[in-house]
């Protein structure tokens, strides 16, 4: 309108303030979907990784994912990593390695990838070595860009590591993520790394190590399997 006052007529202007109105209904949608995603990425980090209560959080998601009252109903790369995790520390098997078959369905050709480690750590932390070895091998062919990189770093000094017996390598790892100053671990980087040292010391056969790393899980283990697995193990050492 400014440019009509000043007598400038141009078509272009007027088409260019339709797809600028168009763009911002879009916007609307697109906004309520970001909003609601980083609600649910935020729920999850603080019931899955840091108050350690995985089954509270597949109740909301499940919740939200029946839900009727949503605006766009579309699986989420974030939250699903979320969901395959706190499934995992429920050590319910299936539905994680299911729910990693989704975030491998719903991500990016950027992030296909990385998604396939997340499986592949799954596999080798469930003795699935033979087929998670098959998958790292094809991965490891791949040009991989920083993240995978550092995923695939940490399957191979933690889960993989485990699976194939070198438990030196996964005892230094685990001791390194322990007191690492920055960025810190969570209370599930915590947990995780005290359970695979136990593991690592059981294996080693120094129980009176494994028995301080397994205490520590029953203590601070909260509502996940591996507090009542430390237990288990615990009982066994005695």
């Amino acid at each position: 309108l400014i440019f009509l006052n000043l007598g400038i007529k141009d078509d272009f202007l007027f088409w260019l303030g339709a797809i600028a109105c168009a763009l911002g209904i879009l916007s609307i949608f697109w906004g309520r979907y970001a909003e609601g995603k980083g609600k649910l990425v935020n729920l999850g980090n603080r019931l899955v990784r840091n108050e350690l209560k995985p089954a509270e959080f597949i109740k909301e998601y499940e919740l939200l994912k029946n839900s009727k009252d949503l605006v766009i109903n579309k699986p989420s790369f974030e939250i699903l990593q979320l969901v395959a995790i706190a499934y995992d520390y429920l050590d319910d098997r299936e539905h994680c390695l299911a729910t990693a078959d989704e975030i491998i369905a719903v991500a990016s050709e950027k992030k296909k990838t990385y998604a396939k480690l997340i499986k592949t750590s799954f596999l080798f932390f469930y003795d699935k070595t033979e087929e998670a070895e098959k998958l790292f091998t094809e991965i490891q062919k791949l040009k991989l860009n920083f993240m995978c990189l550092g995923l695939m770093d940490a399957i191979l000094k933690s889960d993989r590591a485990m699976a194939m017996g070198d438990y030196k390598i996964a005892e230094a790892y685990n001791l390194q993520m322990l007191e690492r100053a920055f960025p810190k671990l969570d209370n599930l980087g915590k947990l995780t790394a005290h359970y695979q040292l136990g593991e690592v010391y059981e294996k080693l056969q120094d129980n009176e190590k494994a028995l301080s790393h397994y205490r520590y899980c029953v203590d601070y283990g909260g509502e996940t399997a591996l507090k009542a697995s430390a237990k288990a193990a615990i009982e066994s050492l005695k």
